[in-house]
């Protein structure tokens, strides 16, 4: 396998507990992602924008300080998006986001086959470089790419329900993972049955089906196979960024074992056993601090394994 490709926006988390500021990270959705696949030694590039301020300075660096490729990441003039994110007394966040000051169309990358490809998040969807986006997911669809997408859904209001789940169907056309919580699939189809769930997004091209419901259960559904596991129960300190090191955990099982379009609809369930494992023991790890990725001792240990 040549490179993975993440696609998101840049972030920067400010966080607050008890109405007060506490920690301040850098984040968004597939960036965490791409960090913890950077500090497994992972080929990752990450494909973004972010502003030419202080904030997108510090953003640059810290992907670069951990491994992760910023080839095609664009710098504009003005400020980086920024997201309040109040903790809850169970440690779940709700945002408010700041909008960044300019969305310049992205630089995607050539693929070759044996790449891989993240995406996901209100970045997946946004009109603002739509286009683009889509016709990269068009070139991953037409060389056989593998494809993992996380919708990461957000509340909206009914109004919005159609126009979400258009462009949301769009991509699952070119998605060959998707990978959702159970809220997300709430929000877009008021169910979050697996089996259900999986009769809707198969005739899209989804060849695997996996839904999380947080510390219940994780779902798995593809052709062949319906399986759930057992999610082990630990104590959170912070939940954000819990979901995104589950698809960095999906995305460095399907690194290590070598899989791809073309055999992913082979795996059995005893190899599907050790992917989801790293990835309920990524998203647990995060659970148990105040950061969005695996920490780097932990990626030692993996890596020792």
């Amino acid at each position: 396998m040549s490179n993975i490709y993440t696609v998101g926006e840049t972030t920067f988390d400010i966080i607050f507990r008890n109405g007060q500021p506490s920690s301040a990270v850098v984040g968004g959705s597939v960036l965490n992602t791409a960090i913890s696949l950077g500090r497994l030694k992972l080929p990752v590039q990450f494909v973004s924008r972010m502003g030419n301020d202080q904030v997108g300075n510090l953003s640059l660096n810290f992907l670069k300080n951990n491994g992760v490729g910023t080839d095609y990441v664009i710098r504009y003039e003005g400020n980086s998006r920024l997201a309040l994110a109040f903790m809850d007394e169970n440690n779940n966040a709700e945002y408010e986001f700041y909008r960044a000051d300019e969305y310049p169309s992205l630089i995607f990358p050539g693929l070759s086959q044996n790449d891989m490809v993240t995406f996901g998040s209100t970045n997946a969807i946004k009109d603002e470089g739509r286009n683009n986006l889509l016709l990269f997911l068009n070139q991953a669809h037409d060389k056989d790419v593998l494809t993992i997408y996380d919708p990461n859904i957000r509340e909206f209001g009914p109004r919005e329900l159609v126009e979400t789940r258009k462009k949301v169907e769009e991509n699952l056309h070119l998605a060959k993972v998707l990978k959702g919580s159970n809220q997300d699939f709430m929000r877009l189809y008021q169910t979050d049955n697996a089996d259900v769930l999986f009769k809707m997004v198969q005739p899209f091209g989804v060849r695997v089906l996996i839904v999380t419901s947080g510390a219940h259960k994780i779902e798995l559904r593809t052709s062949g196979l319906a399986l759930t596991f057992p999610v082990q129960a630990v104590e959170s300190v912070s939940t954000i960024g819990a979901g995104d090191n589950f698809t960095a955990g999906l995305v460095y099982g399907f690194y290590k074992m070598n899989i791809q379009t073309a055999n992913i609809s082979q795996i059995n369930e005893s190899i599907w056993l050790e992917i989801i494992q790293y990835a309920a023991d990524f998203a647990a790890q995060v659970c148990c601090s105040e950061f969005n990725y695996i920490s780097n001792e932990y990626a030692a240990e993996v890596l020792k394994q």
